[in-house]
C-alpha cells in the first residue's frame, strides 16, 4: 500500500512547547488516558500527527459568553 500523502510528525517536546504543558504532562495523558491527544508510537519513539494536535486544540476551545465563568467548571 502507498500513502500519497505526507503526515507531519511532531516530537513531544514539539507538541509540549504548542500546547505550553511540560513533557512530564504529555506521558501522563497518554498513561492514564486522561486526554484526547491521540499519538503514535514507532517503536519506542511517541510522535504526534500535527493534525491530531490542531484538532486537540480546536476542540478545547472557548468563546465568549453572556454570564462569566468561573475557571474551575
Amino acid at each position: 500500500m502507498k500513502v500519497t500523502t505526507q503526515t507531519k510528525l511532531l516530537s513531544p517536546q514539539e507538541v509540549a512547547e504548542q500546547l505550553g504543558v511540560t513533557l512530564n504532562t504529555l506521558a501522563v495523558w497518554r498513561c492514564h488516558g486522561s486526554s484526547s491527544l491521540s499519538y503514535v508510537k514507532i517503536g519506542r519513539c511517541v510522535r504526534y500527527r500535527a493534525e491530531d494536535v490542531e484538532a486537540f486544540i480546536n476542540a478545547h476551545r472557548f468563546y465568549h459568553a453572556d454570564k462569566p465563568v468561573s475557571a474551575c467548571d
